[in-house]
């Protein structure tokens, strides 16, 4: 499963390690990333689609030693190639990235604004626990998630987000240009796109700036429309930073998310995210329309620090290394 292209990117990064790589992907969205082998099981029949996939893992089986699997997902619906992995000595990882992992009875303990996408919390901890079986390697990109895999997985590794550098850059802005603001949720309540929007209402009888949310539209046709912003809100409730904030970041935009408490302390110093929760955006947003002058120097703060911790280079390296050595 293709999350916020970082099957793409990785690939991309293993590519030019010369590393034969290759990605695939069963659940293509209206996002429209790109993978190597695209299968759309949404299109078919569950018996056409569970044929299928198991045609594609016995090929990949067979072709491959190395499987990385991400979001809780592998080769076929019934995970039964992970037994045949296992019994072969295949080096597998699985990657977590959010919501097929987050447990509400864990993240409100230090989060009072969290919200999650699944509720049944015995069924996230059972398919935790059947994976944990098979996979001995788990891969998280931050602190909040290994609190939740910690206990399934024989090793878990940080491995942070990636993304390619190179696809983003700063674009100048007119001299007093009027401000634009953007949205783009994935999942309005868990972005806290309520919130957002009363804020913005409110904001409005004020200031004079263009909103934009952007919801329902391909990755390639959103980042046109990032590109035009001075001020990227990303979400308010997770409390930690995601793949829109650091692609804001990579083009120069001043970043608006929760960051929780605990992972303040966990997030490298120099992160010029800007924390706000639906209690303190107002305040927050107000602040910055006022002050926009400051807009400049955060948006290459945001741009040094994504080259510094997320570039696609580095994290390929990262991940051959962590190949190599399970």
């Amino acid at each position: 499963m293709e999350i916020a292209n970082q099957m793409h990117t990785i690939t991309k990064a293993l590519q030019g390690c010369n590393i034969e790589a290759k990605s695939v992907n069963y659940y293509p969205s209206y996002l429209d990333y790109k993978s190597d082998y695209t299968l759309n099981l949404f299109s078919i029949d569950i018996n056409e689609a569970d044929r299928l996939s198991k045609e594609l893992a016995i090929n990949l089986i067979n072709e491959n030693n190395i499987f990385h699997f991400h979001f809780g997902t592998s080769l076929t619906l019934d995970y039964s190639d992970l037994p045949i992995l296992k019994n072969l000595n295949k080096k597998m990882f699985m990657q977590h990235w959010g919501s097929d992992v987050r447990l509400y009875s864990v993240a409100s303990k230090y989060n009072p604004y969290v919200k999650v996408k699944a509720t049944d919390e015995k069924e996230i901890i059972n398919k935790l626990e059947f994976l944990g079986k098979y996979i001995d390697n788990c891969i998280v990109s931050d602190a909040e998630l290994y609190e939740y895999v910690k206990n399934f997985y024989k090793n878990v590794y940080l491995i942070k987000q990636a993304i390619d550098i190179k696809d983003y850059t700063i674009k100048s802005k007119k001299i007093n240009h009027e401000l634009c603001i953007v949205h783009a949720p994935t999942s309005p309540e868990i972005k806290g796109t309520d919130s957002v929007l009363k804020v913005i209402e409110a904001l409005k009888d004020k200031y004079s700036f263009n909103f934009k949310l952007v919801q329902g539209m391909s990755h390639s046709e959103a980042i046109k429309i990032y590109e035009d912003a001075d001020i990227i809100i990303d979400q308010l409730r997770i409390g930690s930073y995601g793949l829109l904030a650091i692609e804001a970041m990579a083009m120069g935009k001043t970043v608006i998310t929760f960051i929780s408490d605990p992972m303040k302390d966990k997030y490298p110093k120099e992160l010029p995210i800007i924390s706000a929760n639906p209690d303190t955006l107002k305040d927050t947003l107000e602040y910055l329309i006022i002050n926009k002058d400051m807009l400049k120097k955060i948006g290459e703060d945001g741009r040094t620090f994504v080259e510094k911790y997320h570039d696609s280079n580095l994290i390929g390296k990262n991940l051959l290394e962590l190949y190599k050595g399970c």
